[in-house]
């Protein structure tokens, strides 16, 4: 359609999940299928994927200086899993090494099939 209609053509189309989350999670609940779909992402689970996600590396930061382990985290307002929560209260990422990260069942998002995160993954 986007081509027809608007003369739209790609030639490298890169795709990640939909995460199960806020306005998409509503609509899932509404239509009756959040449980199938959160267990296609939970039978797809992929732990080659687990080195590579946006988690492991890298912090979301809020507007008002909150730390997140992840932009969907931040959404859900899960703060980081580490000792730390805001800007403030580190003087270098590197203090966050090795700190716990907070996950929920929308993890299952970004460790299906071949993987779905900021840092990307194509199969």
């Amino acid at each position: 359609a986007l081509a027809r209609n608007f003369g739209i053509v790609f030639d490298r189309l890169l795709t990640i999940t939909n995460m199960p989350i806020a306005r998409f999670a509503n609509q899932l609940s509404a239509a009756g299928n959040h449980s199938a779909y959160m267990g296609l992402l939970v039978n797809h689970f992929n732990p080659a994927t687990v080195d590579a996600l946006m988690c492991r590396d890298l912090v979301s930061v809020g507007w008002t200086g909150r730390l997140y382990d992840c932009d969907f985290n931040q959404m859900l307002e899960i703060p980081l899993g580490g000792a730390a929560s805001t800007i403030w209260d580190i003087d270098d990422v590197g203090q966050l090494a090795g700190a716990s990260i907070a996950t929920g069942s929308h993890c299952f998002g970004c460790t299906a099939g071949a993987g779905s995160s900021c840092g990307g993954a194509i199969a």
